[in-house]
């Protein structure tokens, strides 16, 4: 069906353009040939003229010719010659440049030229991109040395409080050490103003004169040595603590005796976490007897205390005799 709808558009066209054809030579290629138009006018010889009849012959007056005078005399003396500067011939062109018809090698070239300065162009995208990438580099490596730098602020802050805080812990022990000793003045004070049992500035065992004992001891008790604590001379010191269960004993069998007092380090559950020897208050430098007190005093436990500092410090007395 295609193919004959097709079969019958190309007859039809054909005979179309054959009418087409003929119509224009029938009809539109002739032309009639066309006369001279003009204005007729009257036959005469001048330009001058009157009267209605046209006479047989020209009433125009004769031409008098007048004489020709003779000519002047010739200067044969020669002329100076003046040459006069050659005029420039100038060229002018009546017709249009033809087009330039570019050669294979000049649109190589043309080519080669474009690729090239594409190609500049793409490196110096890539460069600028680059160039934009190390920057956001240089940026994030600033980011991360500031937060290095406020982490190491924060923990230097950290410190420093902590410090202060174990300043502050020392001060206020330091304090209560003062207190307590200001407090064992007084004690004395009183014991030779009046708190003695008797009316006698001397009193003791050793045949000198003073009251022999100590200032932290009890007026009523016999004994003569110790620290003060009671008949064993151990006991401890931490202020605002309480003891938890039994006072930790040292096991000797060593037969020395001697006072080994060790300062101890508590924590606000009332753990002994640290345990050193403190020379003063002393009697004793034994190694044997202080490595005893140290693992003694270890086993003490006191009452949990939130409120407490981080670190507190006391002292635990232990009074080694003889068997």
């Amino acid at each position: 069906m295609e193919e004959k709808n097709k079969r019958y558009g190309i007859i039809g066209t054909t005979v179309f353009h054959v009418m087409v054809l003929l119509l224009l030579i029938f009809f539109g290629l002739k032309s009639l040939p066309q006369e001279e138009e003009g204005i007729l006018v009257n036959f005469g010889d001048t330009v001058l003229g009157q009267g209605e009849v046209e006479p047989k012959e020209s009433q125009a007056p004769p031409v008098v010719k007048e004489a020709t005078p003779p000519p002047p005399p010739v200067d044969k003396t020669p002329e100076p010659v003046v040459n006069e500067p050659a005029k420039e011939e100038i060229k002018t062109q009546d017709f249009e440049d033809a087009p330039v018809v570019k050669t294979e090698a000049q649109k190589k070239k043309e080519k080669e030229e474009k690729d090239r300065l594409e190609k500049e162009r793409k490196q110096q995208e890539e460069q600028d991109r680059i160039e934009r990438e190390k920057e956001i580099e240089r940026q994030k490596e600033l980011d991360r040395q500031r937060q290095i730098e406020a982490e190491k602020e924060a923990q230097r802050q950290k410190e420093l409080a902590e410090q202060r805080a174990k300043e502050e812990a020392e001060r206020k022990r330091k304090e209560e050490e003062e207190r307590q000793a200001a407090e064992a003045r007084n004690r004395v004070s009183g014991a030779f103003t009046g708190k003695g049992t008797g009316e006698s500035t001397s009193e003791g065992e050793t045949g000198g004169s003073g009251n022999q004992g100590y200032v932290t001891g009890d007026p009523n008790s016999r004994n003569r040595s110790g620290s003060g604590q009671g008949d064993s001379g151990s006991g401890f010191s931490l202020s605002g603590r309480s003891l938890v269960g039994k006072f930790p004993e040292p096991i000797d069998s060593s037969n020395k005796e001697g006072i080994v007092v060790i300062e101890i380090t508590v924590d606000r559950n009332g753990y002994v976490f640290g345990a050193e020897f403190k020379l003063r208050g002393s009697t004793t430098q034994d190694r044997d007897l202080i490595a005893k007190a140290k693992e003694a005093a270890k086993r003490a436990r006191f009452n949990a205390d939130k409120n407490a500092s981080a670190y507190q410090k006391g002292t635990i007395t232990y009074h080694f005799v003889l068997d």
